[in-house]
């Protein structure tokens, strides 16, 4: 009887210890499917509301200069957490044309936030630009939800060369809306992006172009400086994303 005695007891103190565990304390593998998550941004509001109530020290932005060469992206906002990379664009409507043949945001990612790796001198800077996403935001002038196909830097390192993209290694499915004529939200799950696991514990290099018809010249890029001349691309390095943690 002792030993049956000594065995119910055990089911009692388990059964009481899985019933008084905190909801949002993980378990020891660091799964637990009670930890609840939910996102502060929404890509299906129309509004950008959402964004001023975010710590601005959790938001990297990139605001165009007063004398860019393509001046029709004049903002860029990323939010990044656990879960999701938010990002909310403000743009030319009249440069940036929703009826024209061919309608394309590149987003570039340096993703292990290193010079080490990557390239694209092209644009930016830092030239470490890992991966491109290259998809088109409208389908015969509706929007459509951002799809893009995914390229790799093959180059040099820290080089340039839009040959060095190279072929699509696979595609997302992101989330995005147009809250207005000239304001854009995106959002992807980091989960889905090639190469998550490279990305770094401190964040990650972040870039866009919107372009019509492949011409980055036809609207413009971010981040983007000062070219009072005309004559050279104003290159800075990419915007510096952290990853804000939510879930407790």
């Amino acid at each position: 009887m002792k030993l049956n005695w000594t065995i119910a007891l055990m089911c009692v103190a388990t059964l009481t210890f899985v019933a008084c565990k905190g909801k949002n304390q993980p378990d020891e593998g660091g799964d637990d499917p009670d930890v609840e998550y939910t996102p502060l941004i929404s890509v299906n509001d129309n509004s950008v509301a959402d964004w001023d109530k975010l710590d601005p020290s959790n938001v990297a932005v990139s605001k165009a200069t007063p004398n860019p060469l393509w001046d029709g992206v004049h903002m860029l906002k990323v939010y990044a957490d656990e879960v999701y990379i938010n990002w909310m664009i403000v743009f030319d409507p009249v440069k940036y044309v929703k009826h024209r043949d061919v309608d394309v945001m590149h987003v570039f990612i340096d993703i292990d936030h290193s010079t080490s790796t990557g390239g694209y001198f092209d644009l930016f800077k830092d030239a470490c630009a890992d991966l491109m996403f290259e998809g088109s935001l409208y389908s015969e002038g509706a929007p459509i939800n951002y799809a893009p196909s995914v390229y790799q830097w093959g180059g040099k390192v820290n080089g340039e060369g839009w040959e060095s993209w190279g072929e699509a290694i696979g595609t997302i499915q992101a989330e995005s809306q147009f809250v207005t004529d000239s304001i854009l939200e995106v959002r992807v799950m980091k989960e889905k992006i090639p190469g998550k696991d490279k990305f770094s514990t401190e964040g990650f290099g972040f870039g866009i172009t919107m372009t019509q018809n492949f011409e980055v010249s036809a609207v413009g890029f971010l981040p983007q400086g000062d070219t009072p001349n005309g004559e050279n691309i104003g290159r800075l390095n990419m915007l510096s994303v952290k990853f804000t943690k939510t879930m407790k």
